[in-house]
């Protein structure tokens, strides 16, 4: 099954209700760069959050999560948009953590201090950036206390990653539900009862649930509204990559024509190289003295 996204309204048009897979987009990043298990459940359970996040906005809008913890991962970064498209990446993707019971330990690898980091660029003079505290480092508590704190929001999260042992995700998802305003307090209950007796995220796409029939099983009422496809896209470019040398400054940029003659560069996002050559470096750093860098 391909990667969606699966956009509904529940319990009585009271809540509205997010749930996705991102399987496939993970297991393109995860074999690309070698991502060690654990490291890819945190990555996959970011990444899920990306998609949500994505689905909330409207037309060009996107999202950029940044993850700074304490752990071995070092910081985790994602973006997304309101089409579905998605990429992200972990500082240190070569780090595994497990419970005593073998189950990987998202919390250890991500670490149980830092701060998320929200950026959403609405297409405004400046972006939405919201900041709140890792307080559990799961990730899916830490996403409802961002909400609850940062945008205002009662909200519920799942997120879950399986992976095998080839190290590759077996089922990556998530869900999330919000509560529209002047909703009765006894559906806020019922919602809460109903998340606490519900399987995991990762038992119900390990067992063939869709996005879809997670909704429904949250809400027997649930109006689907849209789905979208979920896809790893890189934008990345080796335009891209020379503008960012070319931001390094006369200077530096002679040090490496000096020192090395030519580079290579590679996207974290997708593992992507750019060699530039020492004719292109060359051409770079006369660029940088012309505009006085």
């Amino acid at each position: 099954m391909s990667d969606i996204l699966v956009k509904a309204l529940g319990y009585n048009s009271h809540a509205r209700i997010y749930a996705v897979t991102t399987t496939d987009a993970l297991n393109l990043i995860g074999d690309r760069l070698s991502y060690f298990p654990s490291a890819l459940d945190a990555l996959g359970r970011v990444m899920s959050m990306g998609a949500i996040m994505g689905g909330t906005l409207k037309e060009r809008e996107t999202v950029t999560i940044r993850i700074d913890g304490d752990g071995q991962i070092g910081r985790i970064i994602v973006d997304a948009d309101a089409h579905g498209a998605i990429r992200g990446y972990a500082e240190n993707p070569h780090c595994h953590f497990e419970y005593n019971d073998f189950r990987l330990n998202a919390k250890a690898t991500i670490g149980s201090k830092g701060m998320i980091t929200v950026i959403k660029d609405l297409k405004l003079k400046e972006p939405f950036i919201g900041y709140t505290p890792i307080i559990n480092g799961e990730i899916a508590e830490d996403f409802a206390y961002y909400y609850s704190v940062s945008e205002q929001v009662p909200t519920a999260i799942a997120l879950g990653v399986l992976v095998d042992t080839e190290g590759r995700a077996v089922v990556s998802g998530g869900f999330m539900i919000q509560l529209l305003p002047n909703t009765p307090e006894e559906i806020a209950v019922e919602i809460e009862n109903k998340i606490k007796s519900m399987p995991t995220i990762s038992e119900m796409l390990s067992s063939g649930f869709t996005p879809e029939d997670i909704i429904k099983n949250i809400s027997k009422d649930a109006k689907i509204l849209s789905t979208i496809p979920v896809e790893f896209k890189c934008n990345c470019s080796k335009e891209k990559f020379a503008k960012g040398i070319l931001s390094l400054g006369s200077k530096e940029i002679k040090d490496i024509i000096d020192e090395d003659h030519d580079c290579n560069t590679t996207c974290h996002f997708c593992g992507s190289e750019y060699h530039f050559t020492d004719e292109e470096l060359i051409e770079l750093y006369n660029d940088a003295k012309k505009a006085g860098k």
